[in-house]
């Protein structure tokens, strides 16, 4: 049950995260982003990004504190 329920907190956070970066690049030209946010330069997202953005890493944490409920 908990499986079906991580894979699908993890793929939405994954997706959000990406849809976010990728609503970036589109508006900045700028496709140096995707790399860029690891290094934390990206100071400009909007807010729709950022919280798109945020919204994606919370889903990724819980599907990870869901994986490992589900090994122990």
């Amino acid at each position: 049950m908990f499986t079906l329920i991580e894979n699908a907190i993890l793929g939405a956070g994954v997706i959000l995260v990406i849809i976010s970066l990728i609503q970036y690049s589109r508006r900045q030209g700028n496709y140096h982003g995707f790399w860029r946010v690891w290094l934390g330069q990206l100071k400009d997202f909007t807010p729709a990004e950022f919280k798109l953005y945020r919204a994606g890493i919370v889903l990724l944490f819980v599907g990870v504190i869901l994986r490992i409920i589900n090994l122990v």
